[in-house]
């Protein structure tokens, strides 16, 4: 069954009105989703087609305002908070009202509302975002944690909501999950943090344990220390990753082999990185498509290293 008629069945389910316009949203979120997130989206394709709907909503939610505050074209800072100040307000009024003007927006409310997704979890999302604004570096580990668990844990919770769990102890390995992905992607894109977007997500006290500090970052310093570095930041990203592999058997059995393709895609970026010998600053790491339907079908045979 095609994306735009599994939505008008579900949209009909819910109401006969604006049957047209949620279907539109959803599909509008699927392209958002494939174009921003190639992994990610490559994972979708594993869960069953109505779920689909609500992770293609809820990554368009994360998405939209992450564009906001991360386009490195933008010039005026102000004008980015308001704008994500904006979002939020009409998030906020259509997660009131349920619904929107808005198709994307509309798919968003549908999600939300379908799975009970507390608006909380959305708030703690766009909190991360306003710090991106104002935070330029991060002290210590607990100071990114407390900006991951809005940027990625929550997430997590959210995945988790719209896939299905057997037991509430699924959502502290989700948080984790979300926290090694969101790891992943600070190691890979090192660069274009601090070169487009002015931001170091490499705790400082961690740099100045290996004799770096956020200068040799932007100086695109790749020595000894920055390998020694990269190879502490690598395995304690590892460690994570095993440590939140266990949530993924409290989730429904339909939505599980997803979370595996995704699990094993994003944690296959950390030993591109290290095949790139540490060279984060010469190109993003990627798997390529062949790499991607082989560690899918390991997943498959639950082969996670």
């Amino acid at each position: 069954m095609s994306l735009l008629k599994l939505s008008e069945n579900v949209a009909m389910s819910e109401s006969n009105n604006g049957t047209a316009k949620l279907a539109s949203g959803f599909a509008k979120c699927k392209e958002i989703t494939k174009r921003y997130g190639t992994s990610f989206y490559f994972a979708t394709q594993f869960f069953p087609a109505e779920t689909r709907l609500g992770i293609y909503a809820v990554y368009a939610f994360a998405r939209i305002p992450d564009e906001i505050v991360d386009d490195p074209h933008a010039s005026d800072r102000q004008a980015a908070i308001a704008e994500l100040r904006e979002w939020r307000g009409q998030w906020l009024a259509a997660m009131e009202s349920g619904e929107s003007e808005d198709e994307v927006m509309n798919a968003i409310v549908w999600a939300f509302r379908k799975y009970d997704i507390p608006v909380e979890d959305g708030e703690a999302f766009l909190k991360s975002m306003f710090m991106d604004e104002d935070k330029r570096e991060y002290a210590n580990r607990g100071e990114l944690d407390e900006y991951m668990y809005g940027s990625a844990g929550v997430i997590g919770l959210m995945v988790t909501r719209i896939v299905g769990f057997s037991s509430e102890a699924a959502f502290p390995f989700a948080v984790k999950l979300g926290y090694a992905f969101q790891l992943t992607n600070f190691l890979r894109d090192i660069r274009e943090d601090c070169d487009d977007l002015g931001r170091v997500y490499m705790p400082k006290d961690e740099l100045e344990h290996f004799g770096l500090d956020k200068h040799d970052i932007c100086r695109h310093v790749r020595d000894e220390r920055f390998v020694e570095f990269m190879k502490f930041q690598i395995e304690r990203t590892r460690q994570i990753y095993r440590e939140a592999l266990p949530g993924i058997k409290l989730l429904n059995w339909r939505g599980r082999l997803a979370v595996r393709v995704s699990y094993v895609l994003y944690k296959a970026i950390l030993k591109e990185i290290e095949g790139a010998n540490y060279n984060v600053y010469a190109g993003r790491v990627r798997t390529k498509a062949q790499q991607k339907v082989a560690l899918s079908l390991k997943a498959l045979a639950g082969v996670y290293e």
